[in-house]
């Protein structure tokens, strides 16, 4: 029990600290009608200086010492077991016993122990999320009784995404301040379709709502994404996972664009791909450009937006 008043305690904190991918911090986000989120987040990392990677993925912490708890669309939920942190990350290709025999992720089950090596970088949402996982080794087995120490942390991290309004969405990139994860500023521009209340009991009825405002090239003070010089991929992170992303970009010299400006004529189309783990993925971002990126789910779509600047 003493396990988890403390990571329930962390809970709180980093909650009130900062909202991942559709999470809200102190309440719930208001749009301005130019599509800006009133709780737009800044972009978070963190890592122990003594064992924290060089940002450009060398494996340099410490061996974690962890237990899975639980899996979902090919992502973990992990508990530290010495301090009862929790945070998600993907399997590696490097993926060994104790022996150092290489083993399929397929016999992967709750309650594994594993050691995980990697960057040392965390991000700071909540749960943590940790790209630079380079290693795992499987040494032992826990017990369920262990497992349900952390029920209702599992539960609240894997709870089933809410569908009753648009939600937010960012990105995930690396640079040489290491791994970013960044909201965009909206959404905006959308219109957004789900069932009224519970099923069983209410009419199938939808709710159907439509917001239509500036276009992303006149919104205010996009959320700006610093990167280094060159073409850097940035994943779109999400809560509800997309069927379809479009993007375009223009260059930043014409934003803020104008009511009469042809901004349409401008645009460049960019190339977005779906990765293995069926992540929407932008392809050779730049800075010096605003981007528009339009999300479509079952439930309707949104656009969204931001602007790159090069790290000074």
């Amino acid at each position: 029990m003493k396990k988890l008043t403390g990571i329930l305690m962390a809970v709180c904190l980093a909650s009130s600290l900062i909202a991942g991918c559709g999470q809200k911090a102190g309440g719930q986000n208001t749009q301005t009608t130019n599509g800006q989120s009133a709780a737009q987040t800044e972009s978070q990392t963190t890592g122990n200086p003594s064992e924290t990677g060089n940002g450009n993925g060398e494996e340099k912490s410490a061996a974690q010492h962890c237990i899975l708890l639980a899996v979902k669309n090919g992502t973990w939920l992990l508990a530290d077991r010495d301090n009862g942190a929790v945070f998600t990350a993907e399997i590696p290709s490097d993926l060994t016993d104790e022996s150092g025999k290489k083993i399929s992720s397929e016999i992967l089950k709750a309650a594994d122990y594993v050691d995980v090596y990697g960057d040392g970088i965390m991000l700071q949402s909540y749960p943590g999320q940790y790209p630079g996982v380079s290693k795992m080794v499987v040494t032992g087995e826990g017990s369920e009784d262990e497992l349900k120490q952390y029920q209702d942390v599992i539960d609240m991290v894997f709870a089933e995404p809410d569908t009753s309004e648009v939600p937010s969405a960012g990105v995930v990139y690396s640079s040489s301040l290491g791994q970013t994860m960044s909201l965009m500023s909206g959404p905006a521009n959308y219109t957004w379709t789900a069932p009224l209340g519970d099923s069983e009991t209410d009419s199938s009825e939808d709710n159907t709502v439509t917001a239509c405002g500036l276009a992303v090239m006149q919104w205010e003070n996009l959320e700006k994404m610093a990167m280094d010089d060159g073409k850097t991929d940035f994943t779109v992170s999400c809560d509800l996972v997309p069927e379809k992303v479009t993007v375009r970009r223009w260059s930043a010299d014409q934003y803020p664009a104008g009511a009469a400006d042809d901004y349409d004529a401008s645009a460049e189309d960019v190339t977005v791909e779906k990765n293995d783990d069926g992540k929407f993925v932008i392809k050779g971002v730049e800075p010096g450009y605003v981007y528009e990126v339009t999300i479509n789910w079952e439930y309707g779509d949104a656009q969204y937006g931001f602007v790159t600047a090069k790290i000074q």
